[in-house]
C-alpha cells in the first residue's frame, strides 16, 4: 500500500512538471461520469422529504413538552435565587444606611462607640455575629496577622476600597463559618474607613433549605476560581450524572445555585428541529422539480471519444469548464434556488469556514516556531509541524513526544493538530494538558527521553501562539528549526500510526520541587500569575515549600484581562508593587504567560532586574560547584561578570535566546545560566531547563536562609544606573538587516566591541547594546552605566551611530 501510494505521488509530480494539474476536473467516457440531476430518484426524494417533515413536527411537539418541563424547573430556581438575593440586598442596604454610616465613622474616630454601632446593626440584621472597623489606611494591614481568613478579608477591603462594596462571601468552615460583607464608610475621595459585617450562614441557608424539595435544585455553594467550590453547608448530594448541569449566580455575592435541567423528557439540540424541517422541505421540493423537469441529454454523450482522449492529453488551462447541467434555467430547464448544498455530492453541506492558513517560512524563528493565529498559524500548520517533530523523534529514537499547552484560547485546536501530525508518523504522544512550560520540560525527562512540544505564545499578545520543541534533550533552535520548514516542503516525513495517552504531571512536579526545597523560615509572597497558565500551580508550589502566598490574577484567562503577562516590562509590575506594599509582603514575584520567566519586586517597590538576580543565583550555585562556567546573555550588566569571577566561577557571555542558552549549557556543562528577560536555567539540582516557578522557589530558598530581610539582601546586590529593554519597531526582517549593517559600519573609540549577538559596546564606565529580536520585528536597546552622565553619554554615542545608518529611526533614547 505504501509503495502504491508513492507511485501515485510520483505520477502526480510528473504531471505537474509537464504542465498538467493532476487534480483538475476531467471529462470521462459515457457510463463513468458522476451522477447528474436527472439521475436522482424523484420518488425517493419525495418520500424522504415527507418523512423528514413529519419528524420535524414530532420534534416540535416533544420540544414544547420539554420547554414546559424546563420552565417548571426554572421557576422555583429563579424564585430561590430571588429570595437569597433579597437577603443579600438587605445586608447591603443596612450597611449603607446613613445612620449606620454615621455611627461607623464615629466608631472609627472613637473606638469606644463601637458597641453602639454593633447594637444598631444587630437590630436590623438579627443574624449578625459582629462588626469590625478598619481605618482608611489599609497599607499597614498584614493578612497573616488578621486571623485564619486574613488574606480573604484583606482582599475584600481592597475591593471595597476600589468599588465601595465587596460582594458577600463565606469564610471559614463548619461551626467557624460566617458570611462576610465589606462596605466603604464615607465617600470614595476621602473614606472614613471600612466596615466588615460577619453574619451567621443561616441567614441565607434557611432560605435555600426551604427550596431543596423543588425539582432540579441540588446545591448552594461559593465559586472561588480555579479550585473546587466551597460548600456552604451540607445541603444536598450533587447528581451522579451531570448532563444539563448548570450554576446560576446570586447577584452581589460569590454564591451560586446548582440545578439539574434534565427532567426525563426527550432532549434535542435547539438547531435540530429547524434543520430537519429545512432539509425535508428541500428534499420534497427537489423531488417534485426533478419529476416535472424535461429530460436533457448529457453533452458527454454527444462528444467524440477520440476528442475526449485528445483533450485529456493536452496541458491544463488556467480555467477549466466543467460540463454540468444548467440548474438556473437553460433550455427547457426549471429555475432552482441555491440551498447551499452540493448537488453533485448531496451528502456534503457547504459551511462558512475561515480560509486556511498557508505555511510560511517566517514563523520558523531562531528559538521556536511562532505566529499569529488565523494569519500565519492554525491547526493545519500545527499538524504539519507535528509531522516533522514525529519524524525527527523517531530518527533520534527519542519517543514518546510529551505535548502540553498554555492557557491561550487557541491552544486546544493547535494541540489537536499537533497530536494528529505526530501520530501520523507512527510516533507515540503523551498529552499532559494545560500546564506551565516548566512542567512540560519536567515531564519530557520524567516520562520519556527528553522530547516534548510546548504550545505557547509565551509573553506575546493573546492572538499569538507557537511551539517550543525539545527532541532527545536538545532544544530545537537556529538551523534545526529552519530545517523543519525544508522537510515539510520536501515531504521528507515518516508515515505510521502512533498512539495517544494522557498523564497528570502537576502533582509529581510539585512533589519533586518540595522534596528538595524547604524554606528555613516562612516568607510572605505575593505571586502575580498575570492570568497565565502559572495560575494552575505556582501558588501551590510555593506554599508547599513553606511560603505564605497571596496569589494575584491566578485565574487562567487567555485574553489576559488585567495586564500583559510579561514581567520584563515595568508597567506590567505595577499591580504587584501596589499589592506588596499594601500587604507588607516580604517579596513580590511575577510570571509570564507560560510561567517560564520570573520577575521580582521588593517591599519598597523596587524592581530587581534579572541580571542582579543572577548574581544571587550564581553565588549560591558556585558555593557547591566551584570553578564551573556560568552563562549570561549580552543584555546583562557588566557587574555580573565580576561577581561570577569573585565567587570562583568562569563567566561566559552568550547570545540571547532560551534555546541557544540551553544548548550552550549542554556544550560547556554549565550548572547555571540566565537571561535578562527572566529565564533562569538550573542544571545543579534540576534538569537544566528554564522554569519561572522553580526559579522562584530557589530564590525564596536563598532569601529564607539569610538573616537579613529579602529587601536588604536584594538591595545589597551590586547595582548601576540602567534602562529596561528599549524597543524600536521595524518591518519584518528589517531589524536583522539594520544590525548587520551596524556591525559592519559602526566605530567606537576606547571601547570593547562584542558582535556575538548584535552590537554590544563596553566602556570603562558603562555599556550599550543594540540587537535584533528573534521573536518580533524590533530592535532591542539597553544601556547601563555608573552614573547618569555616563549613561547619557553612551546613549548619545549609540544614537549618532544608529541615525547615521537610518536617519528616520524614532529612538527612545
Amino acid at each position: 500500500m505504501v509503495l502504491a501510494g508513492l507511485d501515485i505521488q510520483a505520477k502526480n509530480e510528473m504531471n505537474i512538471k509537464q504542465g498538467r494539474k493532476s487534480d483538475r476536473p476531467r471529462k470521462v467516457p459515457s457510463g463513468l461520469e458522476k451522477p447528474h440531476l436527472e439521475q436522482l430518484n424523484p420518488t425517493l426524494l419525495i418520500i424522504i422529504g415527507s418523512v423528514l417533515l413529519a419528524l420535524a413536527g414530532l420534534l416540535f411537539l416533544l420540544g414544547s413538552t420539554q420547554q414546559k418541563d424546563s420552565d417548571a424547573v426554572l421557576k422555583p430556581v429563579k424564585q430561590t435565587i430571588s429570595q437569597v438575593s433579597d437577603a443579600v440586598q438587605t445586608f447591603r442596604r443596612v450597611l449603607e444606611e446613613p445612620e449606620v454610616q454615621r455611627l461607623a465613622a464615629l466608631a472609627v474616630a472613637e473606638p469606644g462607640s463601637l458597641a453602639v454601632l454593633q447594637q444598631y446593626v444587630s437590630s436590623r440584621i438579627p443574624q449578625l455575629i459582629e462588626v469590625t472597623l478598619f481605618k482608611p489606611d489599609l497599607g499597614k494591614l498584614r493578612g497573616n496577622r488578621m486571623g485564619p481568613s486574613g488574606y480573604a478579608v484583606l482582599d475584600m477591603l481592597m475591593k471595597a476600597q476600589e468599588e465601595g462594596l465587596a460582594p458577600l462571601q463565606i469564610h471559614g468552615q463548619g461551626d467557624d463559618a460566617y458570611l462576610a460583607m465589606v462596605v466603604r464608610v464615607g465617600d470614595a475621595e476621602s473614606p472614613a474607613g471600612y466596615l466588615l459585617a460577619k453574619i451567621k450562614p443561616a441567614a441565607i441557608t434557611k432560605v435555600f433549605n426551604d427550596s431543596l424539595s423543588e425539582p432540579g435544585i441540588f446545591a448552594l455553594d461559593q465559586g472561588n476560581g480555579r479550585f473546587a467550590p466551597t460548600e456552604i453547608v451540607n445541603l444536598a448530594e450533587p447528581p451522579s450524572s451531570r448532563p444539563g448541569l448548570a450554576y446560576l449566580p446570586v447577584p452581589n455575592a460569590l454564591l451560586r445555585i446548582g440545578i439539574l435541567q434534565t427532567t426525563g423528557t426527550f432532549d434535542s439540540p435547539g438547531f435540530l428541529r429547524p434543520f430537519v424541517f429545512t432539509v425535508g422541505l428541500f428534499m420534497l421540493a427537489l423531488g417534485l422539480m426533478i419529476k416535472l423537469r424535461p429530460s436533457k441529454p448529457h453533452k458527454e454523450l454527444e462528444e467524440d471519444p477520440a476528442q475526449l482522449e485528445q483533450e485529456d492529453e493536452s496541458p491544463a488551462k488556467d480555467t477549466v469548464e466543467a460540463d454540468e447541467p444548467d440548474l438556473q434555467g437553460g433550455t427547457g430547464g426549471v429555475g432552482l434556488p441555491d440551498f447551499g448544498l452540493d448537488l453533485e455530492h448531496p451528502h456534503l453541506q457547504s459551511r462558512k469556514v475561515l480560509p486556511p492558513v498557508d505555511l510560511t517560512q517566517s514563523i520558523f524563528r531562531a528559538y521556536d516556531i511562532r505566529g499569529i493565529v488565523g494569519k500565519t498559524l492554525d491547526a493545519e500548520v500545527a499538524r504539519q509541524v507535528g509531522q516533522v517533530v514525529g519524524s525527527l523523534t523517531l530518527e533520534a529514537d527519542a519517543g514518546p513526544v510529551i505535548v502540553a499547552r498554555d492557557g491561550r484560547n487557541s491552544g486546544p485546536d493547535l494541540v489537536a493538530g499537533m497530536i494528529e501530525g505526530i501520530c501520523s508518523t507512527g510516533c507515540d504522544v503523551v498529552d499532559i494538558g494545560a500546564v506551565p512550560t516548566g512542567v512540560l520540560y519536567f515531564a519530557a525527562y520524567e516520562l520519556g527521553n527528553g522530547t516534548g512540544v510546548m504550545i505557547t505564545g509565551s509573553h506575546n499578545p493573546p492572538d499569538y501562539n507557537g511551539f517550543k520543541m525539545l527532541i532527545g534533550g536538545v532544544t530545537q533552535a537556529g538551523e534545526q528549526i529552519t530545517d523543519m520548514y525544508r522537510r515539510i516542503q520536501s515531504g521528507d516525513l515518516r508515515v505510521g500510526k502512533g498512539s495517544v495517552s494522557q498523564e497528570d504531571m502537576l502533582s509529581r512536579y510539585r512533589e519533586k520541587i518540595s522534596s528538595d526545597i524547604q524554606l528555613q523560615r516562612p516568607l510572605t509572597v505575593v505571586a502575580d500569575c498575570g492570568n497565565g497558565i502559572g495560575g494552575v500551580c505556582a501558588a501551590d508550589v510555593l506554599r508547599e515549600i513553606g511560603a505564605e502566598v497571596f496569589a494575584l490574577f491566578d485565574e487562567v484567562d487567555g485574553t489576559f484581562p488585567n495586564h500583559h503577562p510579561d514581567p520584563s516590562e515595568p508597567e506590567n509590575l505595577e499591580d504587584l508593587i501596589d499589592s506588596v506594599g499594601l500587604m507588607g509582603a516580604d517579596i513580590g514575584i511575577a510570571f509570564d504567560g507560560d510561567a517560564d520567566r520570573l520577575g521580582v519586586v521588593t517591599r519598597d517597590g523596587k524592581i530587581i532586574y534579572s541580571d542582579r538576580l543572577m548574581m544571587l543565583f550564581a553565588k549560591d550555585v558556585l558555593s557547591r560547584v566551584p570553578g564551573s562556567t556560568i552563562i549570561y546573555d549580552v543584555k546583562c550588566t557588566g557587574h555580573l561578570h565580576q561577581v561570577i569571577e569573585e565567587a570562583g566561577g568562569k563567566a561566559m557571555m552568550y547570545k540571547t535566546g532560551h534555546s541557544l542558552i540551553k544548548n550552550k549549557m549542554k556544550e560547556v556543562d554549565a550548572p547555571f545560566a540566565g537571561e535578562m528577560s527572566g529565564h533562569f536555567f538550573f542544571k545543579e539540582r534540576w534538569y537544566g531547563f528554564d522554569c519561572g516557578i522553580y526559579a522562584a522557589a530557589r530564590l525564596l530558598e536563598i532569601l529564607a536562609a539569610d538573616e537579613r530581610s529579602p529587601q536588604e539582601v536584594l538591595n545589597s546586590l551590586p547595582n548601576s544606573i540602567s534602562t529596561p529593554e528599549l524597543k524600536v519597531p521595524m518591518e519584518e526582517g528589517e531589524n536583522h538587516a539594520f544590525v548587520a549593517e551596524m556591525q559592519e559600519k559602526a566605530r567606537f573609540v576606547d571601547a570593547k566591541v562584542n558582535k556575538i549577538d548584535g552590537v554590544r559596546v563596553d566602556f570603562s564606565d558603562g555599556w550599550g547594546l543594540v540587537r535584533a529580536s528573534n521573536t518580533t520585528p524590533i530592535l532591542v536597546l539597553r544601556f547601563d552605566a555608573d552614573s547618569e552622565e555616563a549613561l547619557q553619554r553612551i546613549k548619545n554615542i549609540f544614537k549618532q551611530q544608529m541615525l547615521a545608518i537610518n536617519s528616520d529611526l524614532k529612538l527612545p533614547i
